[in-house]
């Protein structure tokens, strides 16, 4: 079997924006008061998802998601296929070595990490198609009968109406909004709280916008709250920072790693002990051959490792049902009708605060070609 065609997809716009996107959270450009009220006043098109297709001489085709929207798109096209065409799919891990090194002048991380990603996911789909098996049975096999899933998202009250006992919430506010923000942190987490009761976990999601002090400032004043954990408050490469975090803050995991390419970059927060919890995103860490290796970096360490996003991504579902450091899933919830939650079909829902892996071959899902632009 040898690679005969590699492409990638741009992912159409959504009609309408989701909660992520339109309404105040707090994030790295909160200090601008032009950016301040919603994400997408100044994200980019780096920040968009690529879908990849490989195909093979055997017909076999497989997809696989990254991110870096069209700047992914022109390095798989225009430089990561010579290091594919005429190869054999099977040689996942050479195959990942050398679109690596050969990405190295400009790359490391960011959107060349993004875009081999979604080659590596693609592969494996391909490798799982052609041998009939799903890819999590391939690169591990089950290792729970079902996922414990959390849900993002500040509608606690409907989370719970389907089954979620786990709830992230996104914090609104940050140090520029000063104390009369904090105080509003802390009203969402408290009825969170009354929500789901005093059994139910609650972590907080910061999106980078956070700083040590407040941060600390935050962990005293949500101590009454039971909070499971306090998730990127600081900047991506601040391991100084986090490592004082998880030194000075008690009763409450200090977690990370969304933003933090491949395995030296995880290496790093895990050396430093600058984390309770790490968070890699597939479609941003490099894909499963990567995951699998940081997994494998952090059960040395003895930190658990619960993927970004985890539970709405076949290839994350894929690596935490087959991986023992794996204990639960992210699924962020949006409601609205927004058509990149249609990407993947075939991708299965949660059901009653848990989530399985597609039992179809390769990664058992199918893009909706429909929302894919050339």
């Amino acid at each position: 079997m040898k690679i005969v065609g590699v492409k990638a997809y741009l992912v159409r716009p959504p009609k309408r924006q989701s909660w992520l996107s339109s309404t105040v959270i707090a994030n790295p450009m909160s200090i601008h008061p032009k950016f301040y009220a919603q994400r997408s006043s100044w994200n980019g098109p780096g920040q968009a998802a690529v879908v990849v297709e490989i195909r093979t001489d055997d017909g076999v085709v497989g997809y696989g998601q990254g991110g870096g929207g069209p700047l992914a798109k022109e390095i798989v096209e225009h430089h990561l296929a010579r290091f594919l065409l005429g190869e054999d799919p099977f040689s996942v891990e050479l195959l990942w070595d050398q679109m690596y090194r050969g990405t190295l002048p400009y790359g490391g991380k960011g959107v060349a990490i993004h875009a081999i990603s979604g080659v590596d996911l693609a592969l494996w789909d391909v490798i799982g198609r052609a041998k009939q098996e799903p890819v999590w049975r391939l690169i591990g096999g089950r290792t729970k009968e079902k996922i414990p899933a959390y849900a993002t998202g500040n509608d606690t009250a409907l989370y719970k109406s389907r089954g979620f006992t786990r709830n992230k919430l996104a914090m609104p506010h940050g140090p520029i909004d000063g104390w009369e923000g904090m105080k509003k942190n802390v009203e969402l987490i408290a009825k969170t709280r009354e929500t789901l009761g005093p059994d139910g976990d609650i972590m907080l999601d910061c999106y980078m916008a956070w700083d040590v002090e407040y941060t600390l400032r935050m962990a005293e004043l949500i101590e009454p709250y039971r909070v499971h954990w306090i998730e990127e408050v600081l900047p991506p490469e601040d391991y100084d920072g986090f490592a004082e975090l998880r030194q000075k803050v008690r009763g409450t995991a200090i977690a990370t790693g969304e933003h933090v390419y491949t395995r030296w970059g995880q290496l790093e927060l895990l050396k430093r002990r600058a984390v309770d919890i790490l968070q890699p995103d597939i479609h941003w860490v490099g894909g499963i051959t990567e995951m699998k290796r940081v997994i494998a970096l952090a059960s040395a360490f003895n930190v658990p490792v619960i993927p970004h996003a985890g539970g709405t991504s076949a290839g994350g579902l894929a690596v935490i049902a087959s991986s023992m450091a794996c204990p639960m899933a992210e699924v962020v919830v949006v409601d609205n009708p927004d058509e990149r939650a249609q990407l993947w079909l075939g991708l299965p829902k949660p059901e009653n605060g848990y989530v399985v892996p597609p039992e179809g071959p390769g990664l058992g899902v199918e893009p909706n070609m429909d929302l894919l632009v050339d």
